[in-house]
């Protein structure tokens, strides 16, 4: 199958100028537009949205993407809602029971009060609730602990998010996407050591759209091929995930596996050197900075031998050339996101971002305290 249309709106920290159904409307019609079909061809609609507290909007989904007379269902799992969503929707495909399927995703996280409430609720309410961890305190401990297992430095985390700013210079979907330097990150505020404020993902808003078709609509169309998809779950209490053999709370188990599923199904047998670009979905530089090893990226170099390359610009793959979620994080969309973006430098659509030679593109999603990963694997080549 083959991702054969992607539709996007600006993402931006409130969108005041439309509403929810507007947004996902926008999102759509450029998505069938772009795979050259309408509606009646679509076989399956797969939303993926927020639950309905972080918007503030009852039933957001039903008023917004559901289309009378097509079978529709609505996912979740965090930060890996997109994803999540396109891996069902490939799954129906894949199954023969449909030949064509709309995955949208829609955030509109400006309009609730109660937005971190929402997300310091996701962890084990036995265990760590009473630590009254949060977001960004889970972020701290695992940068702390990347810092003392595997040598990274602040340097590293304020030179990673420089890059994805500047990348983001390019990105025609971001609405003045931030522009700082490693020395403004590093003399910025700190959160939660050792994160600074700067590094910091923003609050955004926007929708997503992507259309799968099975293999005998492709046609003549230009398509990204899917050639392999993952996902995992896996406990969400984070003790658990500390120490155990398959990889402690930094080393992204699921991750690692959905990857190693995915690249299996792709014929990777060598990620450092088959991969040319990957969308990794890491709202913070230490987020980023975790997968490289679980998807295999490294090859012989340690993790922050790999970061300097991509901070000095001498390293082959090219990641997160879109900007990532650092510069715009419309949580449930993120994922699919990170997936439209690598369609889009495969296809050679990706306007002023695009990359040169792109011929496999992988991305990631990870959801809740990480405890959902996925991984998609697109090439200009049918698998």
């Amino acid at each position: 199958m083959a991702i054969a249309g992607v539709g996007q709106t600006v993402y931006k920290r409130r969108h005041v100028d439309m509403n929810s159904a507007e947004l996902a409307r926008s999102a759509i019609l450029e998505a069938l537009d772009d795979a050259g079909l309408d509606i009646d061809a679509i076989g399956l609609v797969v939303a993926g949205v927020a639950p309905d507290a972080l918007a503030g909007l009852n039933h957001i989904d039903l008023m917004a993407i559901a289309r009378p007379g097509i079978p529709y269902f609505r996912v979740n799992t965090g930060g890996a809602t997109g994803s999540s969503a396109f891996l069902a929707a490939a799954s129906w495909i894949a199954a023969g029971r449909c030949d064509a399927a709309l995955v949208v995703t829609l955030e509109r996280m400006g309009h609730a009060a109660t937005a971190q409430k929402v997300f310091n609720s996701i962890f084990d309410p036995i265990y760590e609730k009473d630590i009254s961890i949060s977001t960004i305190s889970m972020v701290a401990m695992r940068a702390t602990m990347l810092m003392q297992e595997q040598s990274y430095t602040m340097e590293h985390w304020a030179g990673l998010t420089a890059k994805n700013y500047k990348a983001a210079q390019l990105n025609d979907t971001l609405d003045h996407p931030r522009l700082h330097s490693a020395e403004e990150i590093l003399a910025s505020p700190i959160l939660a050591w050792p994160i600074h404020a700067l590094e910091a993902c923003p609050m955004s808003e926007g929708a997503c759209a992507t259309v799968l078709v099975a293999e005998h609509l492709v046609g003549k169309r230009n398509v990204a091929w899917v050639q392999g998809a993952a996902g995992l779950s896996d406990t969400y209490a984070m003790g658990d995930r500390m120490h155990r053999a398959g990889g402690s709370l930094v080393d992204l188990y699921t991750l690692m596996q959905s990857a190693e599923k995915a690249f299996a199904q792709a014929g990777i047998t060598k990620p450092a050197e088959q991969i040319d670009c990957v969308e990794i979905h890491a709202p913070f530089a230490s987020a980023e900075a975790m997968a490289y090893r679980a998807l295999g990226l490294c090859g012989g170099r340690t993790g922050p031998q790999f970061a300097d390359g991509l901070i000095n610009g001498t390293e082959r793959i090219v990641i997160n050339p879109s900007g990532g979620p650092q510069v715009a994080n419309p949580v449930s969309a993120a994922a699919l996101i990170r997936i439209a973006e690598c369609a889009q430098q495969v296809r050679g659509r990706a306007g002023r971002r695009q990359q040169d030679r792109i011929r496999c593109a992988v991305a990631t999603g990870q959801g809740g305290a990480t405890q959902f990963s996925t991984c998609v694997v697109l090439g200009a080549t049918r698998p």
